[in-house]
C-alpha cells in the first residue's frame, strides 16, 4: 500500500472516529433518551424498552437533529454501495429483524407500540435502500425499541461507524482532496476494527483481573460456567449426571481453554497485516461466539452472522479490480492505534468483559399457577421484550441479603473468588463472603414496581392482551434471543396452558460442587407471591 493512499486512509479514519466520538454517538444517545429509552435502571423498569408513547415535543426536539445530520449525509456524503459498504447494511437488517420480532409488553398499551414498529419498520426500510438515512433508523431502534443493548452494539456500530465513514469521505471531498481514499480498504479497517475491538478490549480487561497479565490464562475455573449457567436455565433438558461428566472433563483443559480464548480475543491486533490473518481473526471470534453458546446459553447470534459476513466479503473484495483491500505494514499500523484509541477510551467502547468464574449462582426464579392448579415456570423468553434483564438481574430489588455474584456467578475480585471456589456446603464461607464482600441490591421502590408490573403483565394476558406482534402463522421468524435460560425445575409456562391464578418469586442459591460433581441447593426461599386477577387492570 503506498504511502500516499495509507495517508489518505488515515485522514479519512481520523475525520471519522472524530465524527462518531463527538458528534453522531452523543446525537445517538441524546435522540434515543428524548424519544423514551430509559438508561438502566434508573428510569427505565426492566431495560432500555419505554414505558410509553413520547410527548410531541421531544418527537420534533430529536427528529429535528437527526433529520439535519441526515440530510448533510444526503447532499454531502460519500456513501459507497459495494463491497464492505454492505456490511453495515447487513447489520441493519439483522437488529431490525430482532427488534422488529420481539414481543409487546403486554402490561402497557398496544396502540404506541403498534405505532412505534410500523415507523421503524419504515425508516428501517427506506435506511436499508438509501444508506444516508441509517442514522434516523438507528434512533428509533434505540429509542423506541430498546434496541441499545449488549448483544446489538457491534452491529449497530457498524451501521453508526459507516454513516461516519460516508459523512468524513464527503466532506473530505468537497474540500477537494484528491485523490479519495482506498475505500474498501478504509471500511476494512474501520469496520474490522469495530468488531475486533470489542474481542481485544474482553482480552484487556482479563488480563487486568490478576496479579500477571497472564493469571486468568492459568487460573480461571471456566468449567464453572458451564455448571452455573446449568443452574441459571440452560439446557436443563440434559441430564444433570451427564453435564456433571461434562464439567469434570473440562477441568483439566480450561488452562488450554483459556489460552485459547485469549488468543483468538487478541487476534485482532495482527489480523490487518495479511488477509488471512483477518479472515483467521474474524472467523475465530465467530468461533469463539458458537463455543461461548453452546457452554452458557450467551448466544450473541448478530455477532456470529455480521463476522461470516464481513470474512466472506472480505476474501471476496481482498483482490478487487477497482478497489482491493490493501493489507500490510500501514493498515496494520493504523489498526493498532485504532485499537490503542479504543481501549483508551477515545473511540467506541466496548462492555469490559472480564471476570472470574465460581461455582455460585443466586438468582431470582419466577413460578406461576394456573386455574387448572398446575405450577409452571416463568422464564425469561416469555418476558420478551425484557427477556435480557430477565435473564440477568431484573428481580435482584427483591432479595434483601447481599449478592456477592454477577450473573451466572461471575466475580470481579480474586481473593471473593478463592473464597468461592474452595467453599464447601457446610461451612461459612460463602455467608462471610457475602457480609464483606457483597452488594446490596434491595430496593423497596423498585420492588413494589417490580411487583405491579409483574401483577399487570399477567392479568393483561389473561385477558387475551396479544404479545406478539407477528401472525399466528409467522411466530416461527421472530429473532433468536441471546439469553436461552428457557429451562428450569417445572415445565414451561405457555398462554396455552390457561389463565394465571398466581405468580411467585423464590430466591435460590446453588453452589456446583466439584469434588462431589452435583449441585447443592443452598437456598430456595420465596420472596413474594402475588395473586393475579382473571382480567387485566390497563
Amino acid at each position: 500500500m503506498p504511502a500516499s493512499d495509507a495517508a489518505r486512509v488515515a485522514a479519512e479514519l481520523a475525520l471519522t472516529l472524530a465524527l462518531y466520538r463527538w458528534v453522531v454517538s452523543p446525537v445517538t444517545g441524546w435522540c434515543a433518551v428524548r424519544l423514551g429509552t430509559g438508561r438502566y435502571p434508573a428510569a427505565a423498569l426492566n431495560g432500555a424498552y419505554p414505558e410509553g408513547a413520547t410527548r410531541l415535543r421531544k418527537v420534533v426536539a430529536a427528529g429535528s437533529v437527526v433529520a439535519v445530520l441526515s440530510a448533510v449525509v444526503a447532499v454531502c456524503g460519500d456513501t459507497a454501495r459495494a463491497g464492505l459498504a454492505w456490511v453495515p447494511t447487513v447489520a441493519l437488517a439483522l437488529v431490525l429483524w430482532k427488534y422488529l420480532t420481539l414481543d409487546y409488553d403486554a402490561a402497557l398499551g398496544l396502540g404506541w407500540q403498534r405505532a412505534d414498529r410500523l415507523t421503524v419498520f419504515v425508516a428501517g426500510a427506506a435506511a436499508l435502500r438509501w444508506p444516508c438515512l441509517a442514522l434516523i433508523a438507528v434512533v428509533l431502534l434505540c429509542g423506541r425499541l430498546g434496541g441499545w443493548t449488549h448483544h446489538s452494539n457491534v452491529c449497530i456500530r457498524m451501521v453508526k461507524a459507516g454513516f461516519c465513514l460516508s459523512l468524513g469521505a464527503g466532506v473530505t471531498h468537497t474540500l477537494g482532496v484528491a485523490p479519495a481514499a482506498p475505500r474498501n480498504t478504509t471500511l476494512a479497517v474501520l469496520l474490522g476494527g469495530v468488531y475486533l475491538s470489542h474481542y481485544v478490549t474482553a482480552a484487556w480487561s482479563k488480563a487486568r483481573l490478576g496479579r500477571f497479565p497472564w493469571s486468568w490464562m492459568l487460573d480461571n475455573r471456566t468449567d464453572l460456567l458451564v455448571a452455573t449457567s446449568y443452574s441459571w436455565g440452560w439446557a436443563r433438558f440434559v441430564p444433570a449426571r451427564t453435564v456433571s461428566r461434562v464439567v469434570r472433563r473440562l477441568r483439566p483443559a480450561a488452562a488450554l481453554l483459556n489460552s485459547a480464548t485469549m488468543l483468538i480475543e487478541l487476534a485482532g491486533l495482527l489480523a490487518f497485516a495479511h488477509i488471512w490473518l483477518f479472515v483467521l481473526a474474524v472467523l475465530g471470534a465467530v468461533l469463539f461466539n458458537c463455543v461461548v453458546a453452546l457452554t452458557s446459553g450467551l448466544l450473541f447470534w448478530e455477532n456470529i452472522v455480521i463476522g461470516v459476513v464481513l470474512a466472506v466479503l472480505s476474501v471476496l473484495v481482498v483482490s478487487h479490480g477497482g478497489d482491493p483491500i490493501h493489507f500490510g505494514v500501514w493498515p496494520w499500523l493504523l489498526s493498532v492505534v485504532l485499537m490503542a484509541l479504543v481501549l483508551a477510551g477515545w473511540a467506541w467502547r466496548p462492555n469490559i468483559l472480564g471476570w472470574w468464574d465460581t461455582p455460585l449462582s443466586a438468582k431470582i426464579l419466577w413460578t406461576v399457577r394456573t386455574d387448572g392448579g398446575e405450577t409452571y415456570g416463568l422464564y425469561n423468553d416469555f418476558m420478551s421484550p425484557h427477556d435480557r434483564e430477565y435473564a440477568r438481574a431484573a428481580g435482584n430489588a427483591l432479595i434483601r441479603e447481599p449478592v456477592v455474584t454477577f450473573p451466572l456467578g461471575g466475580v470481579e475480585d480474586s481473593d471473593i473468588r478463592d473464597v468461592l471456589v474452595g467453599a464447601r456446603p457446610c461451612d461459612e464461607d460463602i455467608e462471610q463472603a457475602k457480609s464483606l464482600f457483597g452488594t446490596k441490591v434491595w430496593d423497596e421502590r423498585r420492588a413494589e414496581r417490580h411487583i405491579n408490573y409483574i401483577r399487570n403483565l399477567l392479568a393483561a394476558v389473561n385477558s387475551g392482551k396479544s404479545k406478539s406482534p407477528l401472525p399466528r402463522a409467522f411466530r416461527w421468524l421472530k429473532a433468536p434471543g441471546g439469553h436461552l435460560y428457557y429451562w428450569g425445575d417445572l415445565p414451561r409456562y405457555r398462554i396455552s396452558k390457561g389463565h394465571v391464578s398466581r405468580v411467585e418469586a423464590w430466591y435460590r442459591e446453588e453452589l456446583y460442587a466439584s469434588d462431589q460433581c452435583e449441585w447443592i441447593r443452598l437456598r430456595d426461599e420465596l420472596l413474594v407471591a402475588v395473586d393475579i386477577p382473571g382480567t387485566s387492570r390497563n
